[in-house]
């Protein structure tokens, strides 16, 4: 009779901290690092940026809504070309990490065309309060030729659901978008419907161009997270070089 080999668990590292210890979070299992307080596409957004040539426009490059961890990494390996902003900078002042402000909404429009080197933000779009179709246009607008633009949206619903008004109370949003202060859900079949067009003209990254599973599984990131249009979704466009 046979007798089975079991195969030795993969050692977990986070690798934004370099921890190796993780913990649960509400009802998910071994999620959150313990070094960091890093999620899945936290880590996986760092995997995704170490990958990626970002000082090659030799341009600044926009955080939104910066990750504490992922912001010190990015500004040791960038410098003064790293700048975090977000809607309200002020929660940042015990992170010692410098944040700007940033309204999506209003401050992109005047911005130069081809002045940023790279764009990242992670779950922001769902608390923007206009046209976010229109946001990334002008992101994409804003990039330097090489400029990679990174992202992701929370897959909330089937179909792409919205509501701006300020008369919606907390509960109504919590059931209609999944959380209290978001004022859309993203829906996991037509976001490219929705959402293809502001992106025209650039090159689509796929994500396992640039990440084999075994280094996700290293970092505790599901299989899944490699795929679009799910919770731990990210998408990587970059701007053509004429």
């Amino acid at each position: 009779m046979s007798t089975a080999v079991s195969t030795p668990p993969t050692r977990l590292q986070c690798p934004i901290c370099g921890s190796e210890r993780f913990g649960d979070f509400r009802s998910r299992v071994n999620v959150r690092c313990s070094g960091c307080g890093s999620f899945e596409r936290s880590r996986l957004l760092w995997l995704v940026l170490s990958q990626l040539e970002l000082e090659a426009t030799g341009r600044p490059f926009f955080h939104v809504a910066p990750e504490i961890g992922i912001a010190k990494l990015l500004h040791a390996r960038l410098g003064e070309r790293y700048r975090a902003f977000d809607f309200s900078p002020d929660i940042y002042a015990k992170a010692k990490i410098p944040v700007g402000r940033l309204d999506l909404c209003s401050d992109l429009s005047g911005m130069a065309t081809g002045s940023v080197g790279g764009f990242c933000h992670v779950h922001v779009l769902e608390h923007v309060r206009c046209n976010a179709a229109l946001v990334l246009q002008q992101i994409n607008r804003v990039l330097a030729p090489g400029g990679y633009h990174v992202f992701g949206v929370p897959f909330w619903s089937r179909q792409y659901r919205e509501d701006l008004s300020s008369e919606l109370t907390d509960a109504d949003r919590l059931s209609r978008f999944g959380h209290e202060d978001h004022v859309r859900s993203f829906g996991d079949q037509d976001f490219t419907v929705m959402f293809g067009g502001a992106f025209e003209g650039m090159e689509a990254i796929p994500l396992s161009r640039l990440i084999e599973v075994e280094a996700a599984a290293r970092c505790n990131i599901p299989p899944r997270a490699l795929t679009l249009n799910n919770s731990h979704s990210l998408f990587v466009y970059r701007k053509p070089i004429p």
